[in-house]
């Protein structure tokens, strides 16, 4: 696969995590694809990577490469979140800043509380742990794949 489409797939958790968010409170279609759509983004990540293996990059350039629109989506989330006020936060790039990791959020939401210093609250706290571990969680089912990837070439040789 040519380089330019590897990078270009490295946008399909934004727009799954879009198609995600817009379906959410439709009644019966939300609830299916709030199952779904992570599975299939998370399997297709796992994918990405293991063709990622086969280019002339190396596991660093990879995974840098392969998951720099969730780098580059944890920066805008923070500079959105955590930089302006309410007031002159701009509802784009707050929204899309989110969408990289969204199709993570039914594994990453059991542990976010553990950050939390009241029981059974939820604030800014936990949404930014929630985009760092979901982050996390996407880096390391890319390694899985390039991992898995490189295995494979090796036994064919």
């Amino acid at each position: 696969m040519k380089k330019n489409m590897l990078i270009f797939l490295t946008l399909v958790p934004v727009v799954t995590g879009y198609i995600l968010n817009l379906t959410l409170l439709t009644p019966g279609l939300g609830t299916l694809l709030y199952y779904l759509l992570p599975c299939f983004t998370l399997t297709f990540w796992f994918y990405l990577g293991s063709k990622y293996s086969k280019t002339n990059w190396n596991i660093i350039q990879s995974t840098i490469i392969g998951n720099g629109v969730g780098f580059l989506s944890l920066l805008l989330y923070y500079w959105q979140f955590w930089g302006p006020s309410d007031d002159n936060r701009n509802i784009f790039f707050s929204a899309i800043s989110q969408y990289f990791v969204a199709n993570t959020g039914l594994v990453t939401s059991k542990y976010v509380l553990l950050f939390e210093t009241e029981k059974n609250t939820i604030t800014q706290i936990s949404f930014a742990a929630m985009q760092i571990l979901g982050l996390i969680l996407m880096v390391i089912i890319f390694l899985a794949g390039y991992v898995f990837g490189k295995a494979k070439n090796m036994q064919r040789i």
